[in-house]
């Protein structure tokens, strides 16, 4: 069952949580800034997006002396937590170093949601989402480093730009002005972009605009292919259609009668 949960939960400077033990709780952390943390008398000094679950037993001590904090934190009454933990190969008490924790942050929230909403099935929802959260935490700790960390929030930037280029398909999207909107460096750009993605940003933009020229083929086989080109971001028809054959493996044309083939084979 889970009880308190926070995500993005801010404290000032100075910050200092002092307990005996965690009241029958399992307490899921993640500290998005370094913090002196000392549990059962061991002390560690962690760095940026450090993640620990802390045992209901231990006496734990917080202490973020120099700066702000920032943290994610779930308290789950579960005897049974640390059976579903081996099934991830996480441990209680251990302070581990997931790899671009943007998505840790993501799922606390829809917990967060889920428990103050108290809807139908809530439970269930959450509890999913936890062994979810669980999976990504020990997928990422076997993932080689990439070199750096990418924060919480330049991750959001990026889906942000990601929404608002998928959005506007019809746009004239360059590296350089997508990169300009999250104030970084053409190359910079690039890299990040790769890592958070795990694709190119030229690559992951054509094949938005190809799904978009599917779904248009699709609703309307007599629509004009210059117009979905447009549509599409693309004012030379003929560079649309090679980009399109290249991507599908049919020109437009074909595609918008190859589905209503089939569509009328389903009638």
């Amino acid at each position: 069952m889970i009880g308190r949960v926070r995500h993005a939960w801010p404290e000032k400077k100075g910050f200092v949580l002092d307990r005996k033990d965690c009241s029958g709780e399992y307490i899921f952390i993640h500290f998005w800034q370094p913090v002196e943390l000392t549990v059962d008398g061991n002390v560690y000094i962690t760095e940026p997006n450090a993640v620990i679950i802390i045992d209901k037993c231990s006496s734990n001590r917080i202490l973020c002396e120099n700066h702000d904090l920032i943290h994610d934190y779930i308290h789950i009454k579960d005897d049974n937590l640390p059976n579903i933990l081996l099934d991830f190969q996480l441990q209680p008490n251990v302070v581990y170093y997931p790899q671009n924790c943007g998505f840790i942050t993501d799922i606390v929230r829809k917990i967060e949601a889920e428990t103050f909403e108290n809807d139908k099935f809530c439970d269930d929802v959450s509890q999913n989402y936890l062994r979810i959260l669980f999976a990504l935490v020990s997928r990422s700790l076997n993932k080689r480093p990439e070199g750096f960390v990418i924060d919480y929030k330049t991750e959001s930037e990026f889906k942000n730009l990601r929404m608002m280029v998928f959005s506007n398909l019809e746009r004239d999207w360059s590296i350089s002005h997508m990169a300009e909107i999250v104030s970084l460096s053409e190359s910079r750009f690039y890299v990040l972009y790769k890592a958070i993605f795990k694709t190119t940003p030229n690559q992951d933009l054509i094949m938005a605009r190809m799904d978009q020229a599917k779904r248009l083929l699709s609703q309307n086989r007599n629509i004009a292919i210059l117009d979905v080109a447009q549509k599409c971001g693309y004012s030379n028809e003929f560079h649309f259609i090679r980009i399109f054959k290249k991507n599908v493996g049919i020109t437009p044309k074909k595609y918008a009668l190859l589905i209503s083939s089939q569509r009328k084979t389903n009638l």
